[in-house]
């Protein structure tokens, strides 16, 4: 694993909990992805009042059935797993008013960009 993360630590009004359920839920779908030996790169940057977390893994990607109902409850094409991951990730990203793009091309992997309000974008929207 790669991580590329700034120097400074950048403040995101938060709940630290569900937000490091769904970062776990996206590693461990990237490393699952991955043949062994293969690396997961993950970054985070600002931009304007906006944080931006981007894991790229280089596994064996998905179908675009798969990419259009990722989010979908149950459903699933692994062999083990209930569907719910990728949901519950949308719902807990949704509720901290963030988003989530997924592009998957198949054998060359998926880079799964969220995006999360600042501090200071969300006291700007709260006047």
């Amino acid at each position: 694993m790669i991580l590329d993360l700034p120097g400074q630590s950048i403040p995101v009004p938060m709940d630290a909990f569900y937000i490091q359920r769904a970062l776990i839920n996206l590693i461990d779908n990237s490393i699952e992805a991955s043949s062994k030996g293969q690396k997961v790169v993950i970054t985070a940057r600002r931009e304007k009042d906006t944080v931006i977390i981007q894991l790229k893994d280089f596994g064996s990607g998905m179908d675009q059935e798969t990419v259009e109902n990722i989010f979908v409850p149950f459903y699933t094409k692994k062999d083990r797993g209930t569907g719910l991951g990728m949901a519950i990730v949308k719902k807990i990203l949704d509720g901290h008013h963030g988003k989530i793009l997924i592009k998957s091309r198949q054998g060359f992997g998926t880079e799964v960009t969220i995006s999360l309000p600042s501090h200071t974008s969300m006291n700007q929207k709260s006047r």
